[in-house]
C-alpha cells in the first residue's frame, strides 16, 4: 500500500494544560475536557493511518503530555509504529516526574521540545528550574536532544474577544492560509485526520465555553475531518489541498499578541 508524504502529524496525549496561554491554537488554555489517550487507543488510532502516511515528523504533545502518566510507554508506541522523525513538545514544568524519560527519549531517537511561554518575573523564575534539569539531562545522557523554543516569541491571535467569548475572524480563506502558523499541522484524533489544531478541537472548545448559539462559527462546526475509510483519492486530496473555506474564521495577518503571565487564568482578551 502507499504511503503518502506530508510535513507532520500531530497526536494529542492530553487536551488540558496546567499553563493558561491565551490565544492557544490548541485551546488548551480553557483546560478542554476529555480523557486522555490510553495505551490502546493511541495504539488503534496509529494502525489505521501508520501504513497509509510517511510523515516528516511525528510530534507528540497536547496540551501539557506530561499529565498523561503512560508518557514513556506512549513514546515507544509510537517509535514502533513511525519511523519518522519523532518529537515530544512540552512546557516543562512536570519533567522532574518521570526520572527515566531521558533514557526512553534516547533509546528511542526522540527529540525533547521544551517551549518557553513568556517573560513574566515569576513565570521566569520557575522556568529558570526547567532549564536547570534539561541542562543536567544534556551532561547526563550522551545523544540525548533537547531543545528550548521561545514559543512566546511570534505568538499571534488565534480568534477575537466579544463579551469574553472567542469569536471568528472574517478573512479570505487563501490570504489566512498563508500567514498560518498550523498549515502544517495535521492533527490525528479520534481516529481521523483534520487539518489544524483548530478545527480539531474545536468541538470541545464550544462545549466547554457554550458557543452553540454562535452562529459564526458555522463552518467550523460544518467541517468534516478525513475518515481513515477514506479512499486514497480522498486522502491524496485532503493532504495536498491547501486552503479551505474553514480558514476564512482564522485571521489573515499575524498580529502580535503577548499574552498575560501563563501561570494565571485571566479572563480572555
Amino acid at each position: 500500500m502507499q504511503r503518502y508524504n506530508l510535513p507532520a502529524l500531530e497526536y494529542h496525549l492530553a487536551h488540558g494544560c496546567n499553563l493558561s496561554c491565551q490565544q492557544c491554537s490548541h485551546y488548551s488554555d480553557h483546560h478542554l475536557p476529555g480523557a486522555m489517550p490510553t495505551i490502546e487507543q493511541a495504539d488503534a488510532d496509529y494502525q489505521r493511518w501508520s501504513n497509509r502516511l510517511k510523515p516528516t515528523r511525528v510530534a507528540l504533545l497536547g496540551g501539557e503530555p506530561l499529565l498523561n502518566s503512560a508518557i514513556l510507554e506512549h513514546i515507544k508506541l509510537a517509535r514502533q509504529h513511525w519511523d519518522s522523525n519523532l518529537m515530544l513538545v512540552s512546557n516543562g514544568f512536570f519533567l522532574h516526574r518521570f526520572p527515566e524519560l531521558p533514557k526512553v527519549l534516547v533509546e528511542t531517537n526522540c527529540r525533547l521540545e521544551v517551549s518557553q511561554h513568556g517573560t513574566h518575573d515569576e513565570y521566569v523564575k520557575r522556568f529558570r528550574e526547567v532549564k536547570h534539569l534539561v541542562w543536567r539531562w544534556r551532561e547526563q545522557f550522551p545523544g540525548i536532544c533537547i531543545k528550548i523554543r521561545q514559543s512566546h516569541r511570534g505568538w499571534m491571535r488565534q480568534y477575537k474577544v466579544a463579551n469574553g467569548k472567542p469569536m471568528p475572524f472574517d478573512s479570505r480563506p487563501d490570504a489566512a492560509f498563508k500567514v498560518c502558523m498550523q498549515k502544517t499541522c495535521t492533527q490525528l484524533y479520534e481516529g481521523k485526520l483534520w487539518k489544524c489544531p483548530a478545527l480539531a478541537y474545536f468541538a470541545k472548545l464550544e462545549s466547554k465555553l457554550r458557543l452553540h448559539d454562535l452562529p459564526q462559527w458555522q463552518l467550523f462546526r460544518d467541517y468534516q475531518a478525513c475518515s481513515p475509510n477514506a479512499t486514497d483519492a480522498e486522502l491524496k486530496t485532503f493532504l495536498e489541498t491547501k486552503a479551505i473555506p474553514q480558514c476564512g474564521l482564522c485571521p489573515s495577518k499575524r498580529t502580535a499578541f503577548s499574552h498575560p503571565d501563563p501561570l494565571q487564568r485571566s479572563a480572555l482578551r
